[in-house]
């Protein structure tokens, strides 16, 4: 029997119709939904594989040389979210702008427990696709965990491994997709390696402190 996840594009055997597995029901249902936006739930023994649909990686040969110091770029970390609500799936891809290969390992935080979605390696200047969701389902998506290795070739300072959490709520999608050329596709784009902005609790907490009034 065929196990299939969100984002696997299926055709139903039993009838001249295509579409992306969109939700995972119970006993052996699960549904999809077509080029129409309906969702309709159907047997998981009754749809198959549309191979040509596959997701495939292609192996990037990686050339071993060191990168002008001048243009190396350091920053530029991001998690993209394309699709919409006709298509019914939300596609999540990690979004690598810098001169460093990552290597990326990336869980789902839900009700206390952790499932580790993706791993493997996001080339230089590159966009890999990591996870795919409902998008209709935006307001019980998981808290996502990012953990990210740096790697060069070149003579660089000691970079320290990122670890993120990040919730995706549904006033985020709420704004206009941006085009982003190392993508190629209009997305709702997040900067994970983004340095300003961070919340200093000792900070927050000494002003805090400053303010409370004083016992008499």
């Amino acid at each position: 029997m065929n196990t299939y996840k969100i984002g696997d594009f299926v055709r139903l055997v039993e009838e001249d119709a295509e579409g992306y597995v969109t939700s995972i029901l119970n006993d052996g249902m699960i549904a999809v939904t077509g080029q129409d936006g309906f969702e309709i739930p159907v047997m998981s023994s009754k749809v198959t594989f549309v191979h040509g649909k596959m997701d495939t990686e292609e192996d990037r040969a990686e050339q071993k040389q060191e990168i002008p110091q001048a243009e190396f770029v350091a920053e530029g970390v991001y998690l993209a979210i394309a699709g919409d609500s006709k298509q019914g799936v939300a596609e999540f891809y990690l979004v690598n702008e810098t001169s460093y290969k990552l290597l990326l390992a990336m869980n789902s935080l839900k009700s206390g427990s952790v499932k580790g979605e993706y791993a493997g390696e996001i080339p230089s200047k590159s966009a890999v696709k990591i996870y795919t969701a409902n998008v209709v389902s935006v307001g019980t998506w998981p808290e996502f965990n990012f953990q990210l290795l740096y790697f060069s070739n070149n003579l660089r300072d000691s970079r320290k491994p990122l670890v993120i959490d990040r919730k995706i709520r549904p006033a985020d999608l709420s704004t206009q997709k941006k085009e982003n050329a190392t993508l190629g596709l209009k997305s709702w784009l997040f900067r994970l390696d983004e340095k300003e902005g961070l919340l200093d609790t000792s900070k927050l907490e000494e002003q805090f402190m400053s303010h409370r009034p004083k016992k008499k």
